[in-house]
């Protein structure tokens, strides 16, 4: 029988992360049972000290090496210990990691050929990322290429992420597929709050407050609207689904976006999806709920169109009832698309 090893990143919790770590085994399973396919699943852990992040980053810099490394060590115990077999599978869900490296020294030089399948979500060759922003002396972006070429299979949640970054690292894209992510679990979840109509007159800003997602902006749309920064409140998951349950909106202006896992949880809450017309928002969302990119491209930008966003804003909210079909739609094309990563379960599945 062979096995699927998924190699998680840390389960935080006010991550989706956690959600990963707990559902991406039932996605494989399911679909493994459902093809009666003989196929075993086993999670890769590793040792978590640390459940917080550094200030502007997704994951803790520090910590996150140790939960790496100890990865390492189980996988090279299982590769020494003759429990990897020829033909067995490792799913890496997050690419900047660098267990790929080592597990690709053992599969050429212990002679078990194994397929590596690795979902990147940003890194040095994004510049408006934290990485692309800090690593400025070329070494990450010849690891990243490192990396690809170590996958046999690399998934990206939308084709501006993929073109992107094959584009920027000067890399073919043979091994590169727009996959959509597995966050398939979180549907379920949260569309059964779509068609709430006991809504405050209130706009959230789901995101991180990183220079990148540029708060400034929603600070000062403060004085026009009355916006919750989910952030500041410190939410646990089970409160900031409900607080999506109960508002009109979500807001983005993000310079820095490859998915947008937050302004999804929204819409399929049922909240009006407000985004800028720049990164995968381009090819995600329909265009009603889309502003010119300019309008927040830069903080003195924003002063400058500030009425005009004002207007738009307004015009969704103040029409929030007459946009059924279209959230409808959205959410149908983000679900299909974007949420499901089939060609990914298909890959890894295949024989």
């Amino acid at each position: 029988m062979k096995t699927i090893y998924i190699v998680p990143i840390e389960p935080i919790e006010q991550r989706y992360t956690k959600q990963w770590y707990d559902n991406i085994p039932k996605i494989l399973e399911k679909e493994i049972k459902k093809n009666k396919l003989q196929i075993r699943i086993e999670n890769i852990d590793g040792t978590l000290i640390s459940s917080s992040t550094t200030k502007g980053a997704f994951l803790d810099f520090g910590s996150t090496n140790l939960y790496k490394a100890s990865q390492v060590e189980r996988i090279s115990s299982l590769f020494s210990f003759g429990q990897v077999k020829p033909g067995d599978k490792f799913l890496v869900t997050d690419a900047w990691n660098f267990v790929i490296t080592s597990i690709k020294y053992m599969s050429e030089l212990l002679n078990i050929p194994v397929e590596i399948h690795s979902i990147w979500h940003a890194g040095n060759y994004d510049p408006s990322d934290i990485l692309g922003m800090k690593m400025t002396t070329g070494w990450a972006s010849n690891q990243e290429r490192a990396w690809y070429y170590a996958s046999d299979y690399n998934y990206f949640a939308t084709n501006f992420h993929k073109d992107m970054f094959c584009e920027n690292l000067c890399v073919g894209a043979l091994k590169a597929y727009r996959s959509g992510q597995p966050h398939t679990p979180i549907i379920e979840e949260l569309v059964c709050y779509k068609d709430n109509k006991e809504r405050k007159n209130v706009i959230m800003f789901p995101h991180r407050l990183n220079e990148d997602k540029q708060p400034e902006i929603v600070t000062d749309l403060k004085t026009d609207f009355d916006i919750l920064i989910t952030q500041e409140k410190h939410l646990s998951k089970e409160l900031y689904y409900k607080n999506l349950s109960e508002v009109k909106a979500v807001f983005s202006c993000s310079l820095h976006e490859n998915l947008g896992i937050s302004m999804m949880e929204g819409t399929l809450a049922g909240a009006i999806p407000i985004v800028p017309n720049r990164c995968s928002y381009q090819e995600m969302y329909l265009d009603i709920f889309k502003y010119p990119s300019e309008w927040t491209s830069s903080f003195d930008n924003y002063k400058k169109y500030k009425k005009n966003l004002i207007n738009f804003i307004n015009n969704l909210i103040n029409n929030y009832d007459n946009l059924y079909q279209s959230m409808e739609e959205q959410r149908k094309d983000l679900i299909d698309n974007y949420l499901t990563p089939t060609i990914m379960i298909n890959k890894l599945l295949k024989d």
